[in-house]
């Protein structure tokens, strides 16, 4: 990959072992944008693993005083300046200072998450809620993301086309209803971080108010074409109209 630097190829075979000690996001984007009209990707194990190089940069590993003493931490085998990473409460590496925010109110509210766990679509392809949240009681699964960069022409264009591939996917905005594949709740961030609106959106994932079933799913599989059906026993399998 070193030696590719400033060339470029019709065709690139990129090959991923793992482990791959020597990897890191440079690195990683050096090999992805050497080619011009086809990539070729062969990873060995997980390929959502490889996201965790979002983090894993070379820049965030050099410790220098040049400007200001460094503050080493050790994460893992390998030592980073703290000024360049986020940690939760849980030590996950997340990109943004929000997402650790709303990780550490989840894990203190007692709710258990899964960062960026890949939901698979009809097409085969990926996405990476920021958080998903499977409740066992209710049988909901809450798909958690954060925007923060609402305001921007890019970044809104990019999120409408994500949830339209949500939507099309059973996952359903939470004041819509439930789809058949989970609940879509949402944060923004216009001018900062908003805890009034994280508090509201974990109460509403801790108690839900209303749980309404996906649509034309009763009990028995029988559909009554009742618009105001309400569970009232999740687990049972009871609903009331």
């Amino acid at each position: 990959m070193h030696k590719a630097q400033g060339s470029e190829f019709d065709t690139v075979f990129v090959i991923l072992p793992n482990p791959c000690r020597i990897l890191s996001r440079e690195l990683l984007y050096t090999a992805l944008t050497r080619q011009n009209k086809r990539l070729v990707l062969l990873c060995q194990g997980e390929p959502h693993k490889f996201l965790d190089y979002r983090q894993l940069s070379d820049a965030a590993r050099r410790l220098t005083n040049l400007f200001e003493a460094p503050e080493p931490v050790q994460v893992g085998q390998r030592t980073y300046d703290n000024k360049h990473i986020h940690r939760s409460r849980r030590g996950e590496l997340m990109i943004s200072k929000s997402e650790v925010i709303i990780a550490n109110e989840l894990a203190g509210a007692g709710i258990v998450y899964e960062y960026e766990r890949p939901f698979i679509g009809k097409d085969g392809t990926p996405r990476y809620p920021d958080f998903t949240i499977e409740d066992a009681d209710t049988g909901i699964t809450w798909y958690w993301e954060h925007l923060g960069l609402l305001g921007n022409a890019e970044y809104e264009e990019k999120w409408a086309a994500k949830l339209k591939w949500y939507r099309e996917n059973g996952i359903i905005p939470e004041e819509e209803g439930n789809g058949e594949n989970g609940t879509l709740v949402t944060s923004a961030e216009i001018e900062g971080i908003d805890n009034g609106q994280i508090a509201r959106l974990i109460r509403k994932i801790k108690v839900p108010v209303r749980w309404r079933p996906p649509c034309g799913l009763v009990a028995g599989g029988l559909s009554t074409g009742a618009k105001d059906s309400v569970c009232t026993g999740a687990s049972e399998g009871r609903w009331r109209g």
